[in-house]
């Protein structure tokens, strides 16, 4: 299957060429939360900028990468799902897994992603949660300390799994208690790669305050009104409009949808069975805690299918305490396989625009390599290597395969966080103060944040390029500016 999508994946314009342009900066040597404004966990930057310093600033760098952890998300989903089926059911739910996540054409796939920590996080969480089960099996304090070294792992790559060591307290505590000394064993391997990924960043130059701000921004983004839209427009609030459209154009993934909450109903009617199972408990338990970002929806079509894989494994495991027969749960995995396989074939033959660049070549949609493509061509003809260029309302991959920085600290002006993180006043001054010698405007839509387009809700700072840059070139609805001086 792989020579089908190698290198069709991802969507350039937005997230994903920021997962390449801040590996980049970190290995050329800017701080994360110093230099760079991040509102993700650090670990997933820095080991992207170790594999770009080894292997080169190259796209298939990050993409093999995303493969080798794709593989460890395959072969541990099969050795999660071996603790309670047979091998026939474990390998339909790797393959469906493959055909819903690895191979998924868009944003969402665990291979050239919309986030490496989300990516490096799910492996750690699985392998983390393969070695919790395999402890309740054993007793064995090794994989104990193995479970608390990846849970730490997970949570310094992404928070979305940081609720998982409340499973793994329970389970070392009261399940099959350890040691005092095995406790302290356990908690240092927890702490070790935060340790690790925190320590070197204060190692090069950032400082207590800065770390504050940057936690600052990050509570101000998940508190924010734009990011509140964002849910709701996605469904992960209630919306019965999203609801009512999805039951018309996208059934099942509107089935899929609500397993977070089915799941939490059919553990609800089958406690006492489950709690007497501790394995099937835990793993459970695990699974709830894991969608609890997505309690009332989890939408397939976004951030939601990165979850799916276990969510699911998890609902095929509730409904045999309902004694379901094995062979209805293998038709729904065949069902399911094959139905991800047709949509992943299907939208594959629209990335078939080969955007050419100077870190390798990769596919996507024309409407997205066209203009990279221009853009980059023109950056490369007439600015200078020091030259600062903005992309806007974002863009970075554009700074990626050029070699030209951003604004590091703004670099993103999404409605999200030029409203709501930033907010307009300290975005205008700090241009005003440290303006950069390019600026590119891109047709970009941002309905799902309630704007339908950067000069709608940035309109004073489309003010400000009017009367201090001049435009340099248009096409199609790109437009570049330069500093009058």
């Amino acid at each position: 299957t792989l020579p089908f999508f190698f290198l069709h994946q991802g969507l350039l314009s937005i997230d994903t060429g920021r997962e390449f342009y801040l590996a980049q900066q970190v290995a050329n040597g800017s701080v994360l939360y110093k230099d760079l404004f991040n509102v993700y966990a650090p670990f997933s930057y820095q080991l992207n900028a170790f594999l770009f310093l080894i292997f080169g600033f190259k796209i298939n760098t990050l993409y093999i990468a995303g493969l080798i952890n794709s593989l460890v998300i395959l072969i541990t989903i099969y050795l999660i799902a071996r603790e309670f089926f047979k091998e026939n059911i474990s390998f339909l739910i790797s393959a469906m897994t493959m055909m819903s996540l690895v191979f998924n054409t868009f944003l969402y796939n665990s291979n050239i992603t919309y986030s490496y920590g989300m990516i490096y996080a799910l492996s750690s969480f699985l392998l983390a949660l393969l070695f919790l089960i395999k402890y309740t099996n054993t007793n064995n304090p090794k994989m104990a300390y193995l479970s608390c070294l990846f849970s730490g792992l997970s949570i310094i790559n992404k928070y979305e799994f940081m609720m998982f060591p409340l499973v793994i307290i329970y389970t070392l505590a009261f399940v099959k208690p350890l040691s005092k000394k095995e406790i302290l064993k356990s908690l240092l391997c927890f702490i070790l790669f935060p340790i690790i990924s925190i320590g070197a960043l204060f190692i090069q130059g950032l400082n207590f305050n800065e770390l504050n701000q940057a936690i600052y921004y990050m509570i101000s983004m998940a508190n924010s009104e734009s990011l509140k839209i964002f849910y709701y427009n996605m469904g992960n609030i209630f919306n019965p409009n999203v609801y009512i459209r999805m039951l018309d154009v996208a059934p099942v993934e509107l089935l899929l949808g609500f397993l977070p909450l089915i799941n939490i109903i059919l553990f609800c009617f089958s406690f006492k069975k489950i709690y007497q199972d501790k394995k099937t408990f835990i793993f459970i338990l695990a699974t709830i805690l894991a969608s609890t970002k997505f309690i009332v929806f989890m939408n397939v079509n976004h951030m939601g299918n990165f979850f799916l894989p276990i969510i699911l494994l998890g609902t095929l495991v509730l409904l045999l305490q309902k004694e379901y027969k094995e062979n209805m749960l293998m038709a729904i995995l065949i069902f399911l396989t094959t139905f991800f396989a047709i949509n992943d074939f299907t939208l594959v033959k629209y990335k078939n625009y080969e955007l050419q660049t100077s870190k390798g070549n990769i596919y996507t949609f024309r409407k997205d390599g066209e203009p990279i493509k221009q853009i980059s061509d023109y950056i490369n003809a007439n600015a200078k290597e020091t030259d600062k260029v903005l992309v806007l309302p974002e863009g970075s991959f554009i700074n990626f395969i050029t070699d030209n920085k951003s604004n590091n600290k703004f670099h993103t002006l999404i409605p999200l966080y030029y409203l709501d993180v930033f907010g307009e006043e300290k975005v205008i001054s700090e241009f005003r103060k440290n303006p950069t010698e390019y600026v590119v405007l891109l047709p970009l839509k941002t309905i799902e944040y309630g704007h339908d387009s950067f000069c709608t809700y940035a309109q004073n700072f489309c003010e400000m390029i009017y009367n201090d840059y001049t435009l340099e070139k248009t096409f199609d609805e790109v437009k570049i500016y330069k500093r009058k001086n």
